[in-house]
Formats: C-alpha cells, sequence, structure tokens
C-alpha cells in the first residue's frame, strides 16, 4: 500500500463500519438508505464493506446481539421477502438479512459447546470435579473418554482448577497449543493475534503443540505463550494471587493499547460496541475496570483517552475520537 492510498483507504474503512453501525442500529432511515446505495455502488467501497463484515464475524462482535435487537416489521411476510430480495439484489444487507449473515459463527459455535456464555462470567464444576471459570464470551467442549479428559477452548478464555487423576490426563487444547495438568489451576487466555498464552496459579502444567515437538513446564506463577507457530516461549512471571483476576469481577490493564481496551470492556457490554475511528497511534493505558459495570468502565476510559462515545439504540455504542 502506498503513502498516498493509505489516507483513502481508512477513510473508506470508517464509512463501511459506520454504515455497518447503521444497518445494525434498526432505525436507519430511508435518506440513509438512498446514501448507502450509492456509496455502496462503488467496487473498491463495497469490496473494503464485505471486509469489515468479515472482520466482525470472524471476531464475533455482532451476530449474538443484532437479532433480537431487530425493529418488528408489521407487514406481511411477502413485503418481508420482496424487501430483502431487493435489498439484496442492490448488494445491500439490511437490518433483517445482515443479522442471518452475521449469526452464523454463534450458532456453531452453540452447536458445539457444552458450556458458553454471554455477557457474563459463569463459574461450574465438571463431572470429574474440575472447577472451571469462563469469562464472558467464551465457550468450551468437554470430551471425556475412559481414559482421557479433553477440553476444548473454543472461544474466550477459562481458568481450571483440575481435580488430578493420574490415569486419566487433562488437557485443554486452544488453536494449536495444547495444555495437559500435572496436578494444578491454570488460565488459557487466546490473544486477538492468535497467540494462546497459559498462566499456572498453582502447581504445574506441560505447554505443547498439538503436531508435538517442543513443550514447556510450568509452575506457579509462571506463563508460556504459543507462538500460532508452533513456537512456545517463557514470558516474564506474575504474581499469582493477579492470575485470572477477571474471576471477581477486577481486569487490571497493564499498558494496553486503547483498541485493546475498548474490545476488553465491549466483551462484557450487554449491547454492541462498534470502533468507527483508527486508534492505534493512541498512547497506551493502564485501569482497573469493574467487569460488573463495563459502561462506565467504558466512559472512565473515553474520558481519559480522547475518545467520544454515542449511544444508539439497542445499546449500541459507537467509539470514536474526539475532537
Amino acid at each position: 500500500m502506498t503513502g498516498s492510498s493509505a489516507p483513502s483507504d481508512r477513510i473508506t474503512t470508517q464509512e463501511a463500519r459506520h454504515w455497518i453501525a447503521r444497518l445494525a442500529s434498526g432505525d436507519i432511515t430511508e435518506p440513509e438508505m438512498a446514501a448507502y446505495r450509492r456509496w455502496v455502488a462503488d467496487v473498491h467501497h463495497h469490496a473494503v464493506f464485505q471486509h469489515e463484515l468479515k472482520l466482525w464475524r470472524s471476531l464475533d462482535r455482532i451476530g449474538d446481539h443484532l437479532a433480537p435487537r431487530l425493529p418488528v416489521v408489521r407487514q406481511s411476510v411477502m413485503r418481508r421477502r420482496r424487501r430483502c430480495c431487493v435489498l439484496a439484489a442492490s448488494g445491500l444487507a439490511a437490518a433483517a438479512c445482515l443479522a442471518a449473515f452475521l449469526v452464523g459463527p454463534d450458532l456453531w459455535m452453540r452447536l458445539h459447546a457444552d458450556h458458553w456464555t454471554g455477557h457474563e462470567i459463569r463459574a461450574f464444576t465438571l463431572a470429574d470435579g474440575t472447577r472451571t471459570v469462563l469469562d464472558a464470551d467464551a465457550a468450551v467442549a468437554v470430551h471425556y473418554g475412559v481414559r482421557t479428559r479433553t477440553i476444548e477452548l473454543l472461544r474466550g478464555r477459562a481458568w481450571f482448577d483440575v481435580r488430578h487423576d493420574p490415569t486419566r490426563p487433562f488437557r485443554v487444547e486452544a488453536a494449536g497449543s495444547v495444555t495437559e495438568d500435572i496436578g494444578t489451576a491454570f488460565e488459557i487466555d487466546p490473544h486477538a493475534d492468535g497467540k494462546i498464552e497459559t498462566t499456572v496459579e498453582s502447581g504445574m502444567v506441560r505447554v505443547s503443540t498439538r503436531e508435538g515437538g517442543q513443550s514447556i513446564t510450568l509452575t506457579a506463577g509462571q506463563r508460556a505463550v504459543w507462538q500460532g507457530t508452533g513456537q512456545i516461549t517463557r514470558q516474564g512471571d506474575v504474581a499469582v494471587d493477579t492470575v485470572a483476576s477477571w474471576r471477581d469481577g477486577q481486569l487490571m490493564l497493564t499498558a494496553v493499547p486503547v483498541h485493546m481496551a475498548v474490545s476488553t470492556i465491549a466483551r462484557y457490554r450487554s449491547g454492541m460496541t462498534l470502533v468507527v475511528d483508527h486508534l492505534d497511534d493512541l498512547p497506551p493505558v493502564t485501569a482497573l475496570v469493574d467487569v460488573r459495570r463495563p459502561d462506565d468502565a467504558l466512559g472512565a476510559l473515553a474520558a481519559g483517552t480522547h475518545l467520544r462515545l454515542y449511544h444508539l439504540p439497542g445499546n449500541i455504542v459507537l467509539v470514536r475520537r474526539s475532537g
């Protein structure tokens, strides 16, 4: 990408996110709809819009909240079908059609998961006595056999206090990484870039790749990251009382990028949160977040980081730079 095209592409991306937000809000006006049709008729605009839709779909940001908040169109079935077909023919993902497109990943996850969360943190005990806590927007599939116990982390992060059984190894699979219990409590935290971080609260675990090869043994306070390429690297040690602090509703963000802080808080909101500006050049933030009051936390973050929040119908919040 050349330097001259970068600002134009950034503006187009912001415009695409704006239209996604307006279509998802459920109260887009006819003049706005006409403006959208003109905008998306441009081949480049259409390509960027489709890219942003796929991005939000892959991150599972809005599929779970969009469909229930769409307005009920009190028209005949034929009129609804006719409207959806007309919009589809014009390349438009209007509210109802957009919901059907985006809810797919969430539906797939629920069909495969044994336990999942929405915007709450949930604690439960597995059949073998292992205590588990799932963070908001997380899901696991449980595969227990006669000689094995495997947990597949489908989404989000989780903490396990394992009931040790040397005759039935306990493993957590996340992406291409495998964490095996050697009698312990530990946290698995998938990162947005595909890396998988394992942190031990007590006892010992072995972190390896599914394909075999490299493995690392960790003890209390130690952590390692699976890089996505099969490489596993040790990270700096942490205090054991900070491991999975989100279980108690308190989350410490230390020198994290602003966009990451926003996405972290958004996980605990009951409504959709859309970032419609470029935030990468803002200074990193350090904050203690009460995940039980995510809207207050988002407001505090905005006040201290030159952001402006726009509250839309359906509990949707748009995040933009101020000034």
